[in-house]
């Protein structure tokens, strides 16, 4: 008889479902929220924990990962869409060799545990970036774009002080016209971390 359970993030690094009375309850360990390098193949590996009711461990539990069959995701060991593992003592169960595919995107791992006639299931959410960066926020680019702005500011600023104190020249000679400033920021590249 299946279980069902609702996500809920909590406190720490540890994302924690609920479960119903006499149930299974999977903690996301590690792997909430992670961000793949589709360039690098480099992904963070799911961990889990499987507990019962009373909140300790369950061992022995048998947990399958589960991939989306199409779009953003991956596979195990260079071809498998599914994994199953079964929980330690502590109740932990976790992956190996999952590798992003190179579809950037948001996607989820089903994750379901059964131990005996209990069971339960849980979502971890992931994304796979393109852009090399492996945390997909841009950081870099921004920083330049922060850069230029600055640059360009202070040049516009400078324009303007010249230009006020040229008309409000007391000498009966004309003002030059202020010579005109440009700014120039060079090519903005983005790419991997140095």
């Amino acid at each position: 008889m299946a279980l069902s359970c609702h996500a809920q993030q909590v406190t720490g690094p540890k994302s924690e479902l609920t479960q119903a009375p006499g149930g299974l309850k999977i903690v996301v360990v590690q792997g909430e929220g992670a961000r793949n390098n589709v360039r690098t193949r480099s992904a963070t590996q799911p961990v889990v924990e499987v507990r019962d009711d009373s909140d300790k461990p369950v061992a022995g539990a048998e947990v399958v990962f589960q991939l989306p069959p199409a779009g953003p995701g991956g596979v195990f060991n260079g071809w498998m869409r599914n994994q199953t593992a079964r929980s330690s003592a502590e109740g932990r169960a976790e992956t190996n060799g999952f590798t992003p595919n190179d579809e950037a995107g948001r996607f989820n791992i089903k994750v379901t545990a059964t131990s005996g006639t209990k069971s339960s299931s849980a979502i971890i959410s992931q994304s796979n970036t393109a852009n090399g960066s492996g945390g997909g926020d841009g950081k870099q680019f921004k920083s330049k774009h922060k850069l230029l702005t600055v640059v360009l500011i202070v040049g516009a600023a400078g324009l303007a002080g010249g230009i006020v104190a040229a008309t409000r020249g007391g000498s009966s000679t004309p003002p030059t016209p202020p010579t005109p400033i440009t700014v120039g920021a060079g090519p903005i590249t983005i790419g991997g971390p140095r």
